[in-house]
């Protein structure tokens, strides 16, 4: 049997303060999509379909037990101001399983990129893709992910969300 799980449009938002101001980056999605052979033993077929919330999104086929590699968004174009304090990434992920699937796809792992390397806390609860199109967060505004995020870091193209 094949599972096809079909995540798409990644979206990001950042809670910063620059003194004396609170700002949010308002939704922001990746200006680049690509397979990371990192984790998993199956491929995302056409990543750059993930970028938008088009109703078509990229997948892989998976056998039943199998793990895809991460679908890594990264480029956001942020331009947070230099010494802004980072509060908060709350990132978006709009996904459905393939009706013709098995309805217990989870998410396996939802982690920050930062400077190219995948790292922070894992904010994967493993809940089941629904069967339709929706957007499950991770994160949120009060949360850095355990990690210790500046404006510059945000602001890299390296900087996304697998």
């Amino acid at each position: 049997m094949s599972i096809t799980i079909t995540p798409e449009s990644k979206n990001v938002f950042v809670e910063t303060l620059v003194p004396g101001v609170a700002t949010d980056t308002g939704a922001t999605s990746p200006g680049t999509m690509a397979d990371d052979a990192t984790v998993g033993t199956v491929a995302w077929s056409n990543p750059d379909n993930a970028k938008t919330a088009n109703n078509v999104g990229s997948e892989p086929v998976l056998n039943a037990g199998e793990t895809s590699h991460y679908l890594k968004a990264t480029n956001f174009g942020f331009s947070i101001p230099a010494g802004a304090t980072i509060d908060g990434v709350l990132v978006e992920i709009r996904r459905q399983y393939d009706l013709f699937a098995d309805p217990g796809v989870t998410d396996s792992s939802v982690k920050l990129v930062k400077g190219g390397t995948i790292s922070g806390d894992e904010k994967s609860t493993g809940t089941a893709l629904p069967s339709s199109w929706a957007y499950k967060s991770y994160g949120g505004s009060s949360d850095v992910w355990g990690l210790a995020l500046t404006a510059e870091d945000i602001n890299l193209t390296t900087f996304g969300v697998v």
